[in-house]
């Protein structure tokens, strides 16, 4: 599946330097024009994961002169299963997974041009996130013990981001971005058995990283 993904991609690569190819060299876009951009962000399934993420930018120039753009994003996730585990016909456990997450950011970015078809831009985003999962284990027999655990977690944080964006055409162009991220995370995880015993905890931790490979993102610019 990734090896065809891979190949639409380099088809449609192909299909946008045609189009480009007919367009003028002296001006390939103009965002006083085409102020608004959606995008899609291929990097999570280029990696395996799914679903990718949405990118809303406003774009427009600032009181000194400046081009700049407004940002807002959502990556929305869910994963539901359900599985059996036996080691013999007459003690199945059925075992049920549910993970849902929502992320959040909303930011801006400076640009600066610096190719008739090429724009290198900066800035930063900040991040709200929640997720939620559950993990319940129904034994098959009566020797065996039935137990669920939730967790839920929030975070906030920012994240800096560097990235260059080429344009096919005044109205498709596709970027790549890094970034560094600084957010606060708390969680809290709950246990509980057939046995009647339960358990919670809780914990806060504050982290740092750097995000190699950010977002591979290609938009419809109008």
């Amino acid at each position: 599946m990734k090896i065809g993904f891979l190949i639409t991609l380099l088809v449609t690569g192909i299909h946008f330097s045609t189009i480009a190819q007919e367009t003028s060299e002296g001006k390939i876009f103009d965002y006083s024009e085409t102020k608004h951009e959606l995008s899609l962000d291929f990097a999570p399934i280029i990696q395996g994961n799914y679903p990718s993420s949405l990118l809303y930018r406003q774009h427009y120039v600032s009181k000194n002169g400046k081009n700049v753009a407004f940002r807002v994003g959502a990556h929305l996730g869910a994963n539901i299963a359900s599985t059996e585990n036996s080691t013999s016909t007459f003690d199945p456990d059925l075992v049920d997974r549910n993970n849902q997450n929502l992320n959040v950011f909303l930011g801006k970015e400076w640009q600066k041009q610096i190719q008739s078809r090429i724009i290198g831009y900066y800035g930063a985003d900040l991040n709200l996130g929640y997720s939620r999962s559950s993990f319940n284990v129904t034994a098959g027999s009566t020797n065996q013990t039935d137990f669920t655990i939730k967790e839920n977690s929030y975070s906030i944080g920012t994240i800096g981001f560097l990235g260059i964006r080429y344009h096919f055409s005044k109205h498709f162009s596709a970027s790549v971005e890094t970034g560094a991220d600084l957010g606060f995370y708390s969680y809290t995880t709950e246990s509980n058995a057939n046995t009647n015993t339960a358990s919670k905890s809780k914990s806060k931790s504050l982290g740092f990283g750097m995000i190699p490979l950010r977002a591979i993102r290609f938009s419809f610019h109008f």
